[in-house]
């Protein structure tokens, strides 16, 4: 794959992002499966367009779900340790109620998606990955996305699986 068609990878990854994120705020319903359709949707919206092809599309919606998983697995280990330490500080109990209030619907969205992520999701050479630190699992070097990127071999060992371990 040519540096071009891995920047247009990239590129197309956003663009299938922002599309899903707009089709989903449309969306009445904020589940699991609206944003699933929401994700199928703009898929197909750059299929029809002539960006992106039918097997292009696939793999980068595969990526965004995988993703979007991870983000949601360290969202909900988040949550659990600040809600951990907030019941520590022994915050006034009506701060803890509008906190759980306001964190309800993205906290319940997001510990749907982490279930529907598969433990240890693996990442691979050549894939595309959201912003983030993946780790070898073969000499345990992290390299750190500051954008949207393709996933290079190991800087260290030069091996091509990885996991996620932080969004």
């Amino acid at each position: 794959m040519s540096d071009h068609d891995e920047t247009k990878l990239a590129q197309m990854y956003e663009k299938i992002a922002a599309k899903a994120r707009e089709l989903f705020e449309e969306s009445s319903e904020k589940t699991l499966s609206s944003l699933e359709k929401a994700l199928e949707t703009a898929r197909q919206q750059f299929v029809k367009a002539g960006e992106i092809t039918q097997a292009e599309s696939s793999h980068l919606k595969f990526y965004l779900r995988r993703d979007l998983e991870q983000a949601a697995k360290h969202f909900s280990e988040f949550t659990e340790q600040a809600k951990i330490r907030l019941q520590k500080d022994k915050l006034q109990a009506g701060f803890m109620d509008l906190t759980a209030q306001l964190a309800h619907g993205a906290s319940d969205l997001f510990t749907r998606l982490a279930e529907w992520a598969e433990s240890g999701s693996s990442y691979h050479t050549g894939q595309v990955t959201a912003p983030g630190v993946l780790r070898c699992i073969k000499c345990d070097k992290e390299m750190h996305f500051k954008k949207t990127g393709n996933i290079p071999p190991c800087p260290g060992c030069r091996a091509t699986d990885f996991i996620r371990v932080s969004s």
